[in-house]
């Protein structure tokens, strides 16, 4: 079938080919509206595109109205391959093919890359090269610094949205548009130089004949964002845990556990009041995150504080060994003894020694900087989301909106147009027509016509050449066995058991609590630098990712071995 979106994009002619590859982690779901206008369509782009023309392209190759590396086709969003492969076509020591590597892992077909005719101009090279040296010689990020703070001010002067005027509403969703095009300029940027300071790792260990040690290189970083909400809800699990009253509430189910608990701190149970209270200051620390968190409609944990009391029931049930402090510390115990093993290995190897000496701590300080970026930007995704909440709330209590949540089909542009009642019957069209974009599964690539887009309840269940093993890519090393969790929501978690291994489409930062129980990670999309590679690499677990099929192929409850270092996931079971 043909899906189309009022806010679908034109395929570029000069950069044809498209991908969900990578972008399909952060928008696995349509982009709404409200979200494209407040994030790519405008400033988001505004700012990569600001990145991309200080590094690998210019400006004056790009086709009129085209959006650099991020379009809509069918509602969804889809990542500009073409152009992210200029980074290996136009530097001196990558190819396109180690950036196919880097973005989407092995197991993946994609087309060959056509040599466009700037790939040989010295000054872009010099440009390309000069960059990525100085990524390179790095050994830490202090505009990501500067950015946590800036943004922290603005949540802490964020007035009081339930009594403002519509009007300012209306201009607070406006005024995060400049921070987020210079946030995700630095985060393009970050992300880039965390690709080239890993592969240059990567490379250095296949030299030597060790794949997988690079891996084990990886772990135990510290200060990976999209980790830290994990060792507060343990440490909530834990206050659980060790209370019988709490212990009681949470067994009687998530349904009124808010109210419930509430209850017991006004009888003054001591544990419950400090739940309560270390709760609030999560939420107030984390509460930006959630499903999907990139998408101004998603639930987040503070709008909807049910997701990560879901969470902290499945860790209460964790053994101590489970604390996400102590498996980073052993993580990181073996990063040392894996990197002294590759010094002694490349000792007699000049630039091989030379090569790993800067690329080791230049990694350690931009893959932390990568996620971090995307925790402030989410922040400021949020400062939208709960003006436009307010916006909605207020529009539906008067009519002007069937429904609350119909404020996210408005462009930005007609906002004043639906303050003023003009809006409703459009919304309430897009809505339907919205929601329907959720049966229809796009492509995972697809050069120069949009191709027709079929539906998910028509998709085949995926079987490879074997049934009992599914090669993916190595995400991080180790090897695990265990019985088989498959969850497709992170929202609904409570079948997952401590010790089972967690089997998913996708993961983001919501995902990450769901980690620290689990013996290992296997998700069907992702490569070395997606989101389930880096948390697991700092909880030091077994990961495969690109396991392409593995929610279908692998039966919940089955035993399966996931190893880390080779990329295998085999079913023991059937």
């Amino acid at each position: 079938m043909t899906s189309t979106w009022f806010m679908d994009d034109e395929p570029s002619e000069s950069f044809p080919i498209y991908t969900r590859g990578n972008v399909g982690e952060v928008f696995p779901d349509p982009v709404s509206p409200l979200t494209a206008d407040h994030t790519w369509h405008g400033a988001g782009n505004h700012g990569l595109l600001g990145f991309m023309t200080r590094f690998t392209i210019d400006a004056d190759e790009l086709d009129p109205g085209q959006k650099t590396m991020f379009e809509i086709f069918g509602g969804y969003m889809f990542l500009n391959l073409s152009v992210a492969r200029l980074m290996g076509a136009r530097s001196s020591g990558m190819t396109p093919e180690l950036v196919d590597l880097g973005f989407f892992g092995t197991g993946t077909s994609l087309p060959p890359y056509v040599a466009r005719p700037k790939d040989d101009d010295p000054a872009i090279t010099q440009r390309v090269d000069g960059m990525m040296f100085g990524w390179m010689t790095a050994t830490e990020v202090p505009m990501v610094a500067d950015q946590i703070a800036e943004v922290a001010d603005i949540v802490a002067a964020r007035p009081d949205l339930t009594t403002i005027s519509e009007t300012d509403l209306v201009a607070r969703t406006r005024e995060m548009l400049p921070m987020f095009s210079r946030l995700f300029a630095t985060h393009s940027e970050a992300s880039a130089a965390a690709s080239v300071s890993m592969g240059a790792i990567t490379v250095t260990t296949l030299g030597v004949g060790k794949p997988g040690l690079d891996l084990r290189i990886a772990g135990g970083l510290g200060g990976v964002a999209s980790a830290e909400p994990s060792d507060v809800l343990w440490a909530l699990g834990r206050t659980v845990a060790a209370s019988p009253e709490l212990t009681a509430e949470f067994d009687a189910g998530l349904d009124g556990l808010v109210d419930r608990l509430a209850d017991l701190g006004a009888d003054q149970v001591p544990a419950a009041t400090d739940f309560l209270a270390g709760f609030a200051d999560f939420t107030a620390t984390f509460g930006s995150r959630g499903p999907n968190e990139w998408e101004l409609r998603s639930r987040t944990w503070e709008t909807h504080p049910e997701l990560p009391l879901a969470l902290i029931d499945r860790m209460r049930f964790s053994p101590d060994s489970d604390d996400p402090s102590t498996t980073r510390a052993a993580a990181h115990d073996r990063s040392v003894e894996a990197l002294e093993l590759l010094q002694t290995m490349v000792s007699g190897n000049e630039e091989a020694a030379g090569t790993l000496a800067i690329a080791v701590p230049a990694a350690r300080a931009w893959i932390p900087a990568r996620e971090q970026c995307k925790a402030t930007i989410v922040r400021v995704i949020h400062e939208v989301r709960l003006a436009a909440l307010e916006l909605g709330r207020r529009m539906a209590a008067d009519c002007r909106l069937a429904d609350a949540d119909h404020v996210f089909m408005l462009r930005d542009a007609e906002l004043e147009s639906a303050l003023a009642g003009d809006m409703t019957e459009t919304a309430a069209t897009r809505q339907v027509d919205y929601l329907a974009l959720f049966d229809v599964q796009p492509p995972y690539w697809f050069a120069g016509e949009v191709p027709d887009f079929g539906l998910r309840s028509d998709a085949p269940i995926i079987e490879g050449p074997s049934k009992t093993i599914l090669q993916g890519m190595g995400g991080s090393a180790g090897t695990v066995e265990g019985l088989a969790r498959v969850v497709l929501d992170p929202s609904d978690p409570l079948a997952l058991e401590p010790g089972e291994i967690l089997v998913a489409p996708i993961t983001d930062p919501s995902w990450t609590p769901l980690f620290v129980p689990a013996a290992g990670v296997v998700v069907e999309v992702g490569a070395v630098m997606s989101h389930a590679v880096i948390v697991s690499r700092e909880l030091g677990i077994p990961c495969v990712v690109s396991a392409i099929g593995a929610t279908t192929r692998i039966e919940d409850g089955t035993r399966i071995r996931v190893n880390g270092d080779t990329g295998t996931v085999t079913i023991l079971e059937d």
